[in-house]
């Protein structure tokens, strides 16, 4: 009986053992440098962005992470690097409506919804249709009145052909049944330069870089497209008051890999939250017009709404002939 509760006290203590061993190591998460992966250079929207939410992150929490800009392949050299880590919650990927677009024809075996949980989405940004501020066109009315009887006439620049870029463009033209020409261009300040000099009748633009444009005259602005005006564009009307039932703006968010542990996608989503909470991050979104309207949507949320672009895109790309 002695020798039988021994061996059951030696196991009950090896058991009790291992399980405080296991909280341990889970409560010890992270215990190394989280990578935070942005699949484009240095400099650009998406990178300050990300750079500011880690920021904030660094004041909510010390733990230790390391950034890393990935350029390439349209944003999608990042995601392959990213998907091939562990998925143990030490690899967080900062994604953008790019990589939205790819699920729906993915130029490589990795796909954002075969491969990634939502983590949360952070910013959606408000675009406005940008013409020259010499332009004949008064209204948007008159640009798709003249649109509509003139086939291709229209010549709208982007820089993401088959991408956000030209499925923005084409997708608000689709509404009223014009056919409008995208030219794709390098970069965005060469869009703005062939705007300008009259080259093309305008774009979709986001409105950080172009306000100052917009208030030098070189640039004007037709419509905003979100659900009420912008406050650096008082004046000019928002697509929900022209009666046109299109929002669509470029998201920024951040996934992990598929099978990363519940509870470390919870630590890096409530970690995250805090830090587009913090003084410092909400400074950064004021000065650049990224809280013009709610950015943040948690996983489940989230997980919906890049389920609705994807068809969205789906949609786009079948008519424009990019999918078969």
């Amino acid at each position: 009986m002695r020798r039988m509760f021994g061996i059951c006290f030696v196991v009950a203590l090896a058991v009790g053992l291992c399980a405080a061993s296991v909280q341990s190591a889970a409560a010890a998460y992270p215990d190394r440098a989280i990578d935070i992966i942005i699949p484009y250079g240095v400099g650009g929207g998406s990178d300050a962005v990300a750079r500011a939410v880690a920021e904030g992150m660094r004041q909510v929490e010390k733990y230790p992470m390391v950034i890393q800009n990935m350029p390439g392949g349209g944003a999608i050299k990042g995601m392959l690097h990213a998907a091939m880590q562990p998925a143990d919650g030490y690899t967080v990927l900062a994604i953008t409506t790019t990589h939205l677009i790819d699920a729906v024809a993915p130029r490589s075996k990795v796909s954002l919804l075969n491969d990634f949980d939502p983590l949360l989405r952070i910013q959606w940004d408000v675009s406005a249709i940008i013409i020259s501020g010499k332009s004949e066109f008064k209204t948007l009315d008159d640009l798709i009145a003249y649109g509509k009887k003139n086939p291709k006439a229209l010549k709208f620049g982007g820089v993401s052909p088959q991408g956000w870029s030209e499925i923005n463009t084409m997708g608000f033209f689709n509404l009223f049944g014009v056919e409008a020409t995208f030219i794709p261009f390098d970069g965005a300040s060469e869009v703005k330069a062939a705007i300008i000099g009259g080259h093309i009748t305008g774009a979709f633009d986001e409105l950080a870089e172009t306000v100052p444009n917009i208030e030098a005259g070189q640039l004007k602005a037709l419509a905003v497209i979100a659900n009420s005006r912008h406050p650096a564009l008082p004046s000019v009307p928002c697509t929900k008051e022209l009666g046109i039932d299109y929002d669509r703006g470029i998201m920024r968010a951040w996934a992990i890999k598929k099978g990363t542990p519940p509870d470390r996608q919870k630590f890096l989503h409530d970690w995250i939250k805090r830090a587009i909470e913090t003084p410092m991050y909400k400074k950064f979104a004021d000065q650049n017009y990224l809280n013009v309207r709610p950015g943040y949507l948690g996983p489940e949320d989230f997980r919906k709404v890049w389920d609705e672009e994807v068809k969205f895109y789906t949609g786009v790309l079948k008519g424009l002939g990019h999918l078969k």
